[in-house]
């Protein structure tokens, strides 16, 4: 039977705070003061608690689908495994909450507070995240416990994710535009067809990140840690790379035109047929890279060293190669 508000108030007011696998479908508690109450396996779809006070309440396994959590206060409530499925989370507190397993897929969270929660293995396939703060926020894979968290197609324009802990997560054709990703750890993430254009990367750990087709356009690299990243037809035009490490990276066909390069460590990089047109590669170390059919015109090679490379067939008309270090170990006059 379902219980209505007024009865579930009056019996949490006398001090009762167990309401697990109660029947609250489409319950009316906007505003509701529900802190640490336990609404485990309860079954909350299409309920309405806009601004509702759920701090540190256990909703672990709760059905939450289509409910409406706007300016809701979740901030370290329980929340494993429950079924967030296109719920609306508009501007929610979510601070610290565990939500691991958690099934948010096609949820609305804009400018929700997702800062220090536990997200691993939680599916946001398809939610929109524009402008949420996920800062400190835990998203791992880890080995035969929780795998890294679902954001396939997600949009997370605008996020700030600094910080954040993206081990192993599949971000695939992630909306990323203009996000902040400071410092965060995406090891082994899958980010193929991603939008990162204009994104914050400064300081960020993508190494063996699948960056296959992403969008990095204009995006900031400086001092990433990118090693034996796929970006095979990666778009980095005015990326800024200065300082990144891509030792053994793959790089075929990526656009790195107009890039910042500066201090770049390449080694055994592969860039075959790669469109370098205006990158500045000052200071760039590339020993034993692979260069086939590379695009090198009007590329600034100041002091780039190439040291056993391979760059026999690659373009090189109008480059600027004072100080270069050839593949033959010799230097450019």
């Amino acid at each position: 039977m379902t219980m209505n508000a007024q009865e579930l108030m009056r019996q949490y007011d006398a001090g009762k705070l167990n309401f697990s696998s109660q029947n609250l479908s489409r319950i009316n508690l906007i505003g509701a003061d529900l802190i640490g109450a336990n609404l485990a396996q309860a079954d909350l779809n299409h309920a309405v608690l806009i601004l509702a006070f759920l701090n540190r309440a256990n909703l672990s396994q709760a059905n939450l689908l289509q409910a409406s959590l706007s300016g809701a206060n979740l901030s370290q409530a329980d929340l494993l495994n429950a079924n967030l499925r296109d719920a609306d989370l508009h501007g929610a507190i979510l601070c610290g909450a565990d939500l691991r397993g958690a099934d948010l897929s096609l949820a609305i969270a804009l400018d929700a507070n997702f800062s220090g929660a536990d997200l691993r293995n939680a599916n946001f396939s398809g939610a929109d995240l524009r402008g949420a703060d996920l800062r400190g926020a835990n998203f791992r894979e880890e080995k035969r416990a929780y795998e890294g968290a679902t954001l396939r197609g997600a949009d997370l324009r605008g996020a700030d994710l600094r910080g954040a802990n993206l081990s192993g997560a599949d971000l695939s054709r992630a909306n990323l535009a203009g996000a902040n990703l400071s410092e965060a750890s995406l090891r082994e993430a899958n980010l193929a067809q991603a939008n990162l254009s204009e994104a914050i990367l400064r300081g960020s750990f993508l190494t063996d990140a699948n960056l296959s087709e992403a969008n990095l356009t204009q995006a900031s690299l400086r001092d990433a840690k990118m090693n034996r990243s796929i970006l095979n037809q990666a778009i980095l035009s005015q990326a800024n790379l200065s300082e990144v490490t891509l030792n053994h990276a793959k790089l075929h066909k990526a656009k790195l035109d107009r890039a910042n390069l500066t201090r770049a460590q390449m080694n055994q990089a592969d860039l075959s047929r790669a469109d370098l047109q205006n990158a500045i590669l000052m200071d760039a170390v590339l020993v034993a890279a692979y260069l086939g059919r590379a695009d090198l015109r009007q590329a600034n090679l100041t002091r780039a060293n190439f040291t056993r490379a391979e760059m026999s067939s690659a373009l090189m008309t109008g480059a600027i190669t004072d100080s270069m270090i050839q593949p033959d170990g010799s230097t450019a006059s």
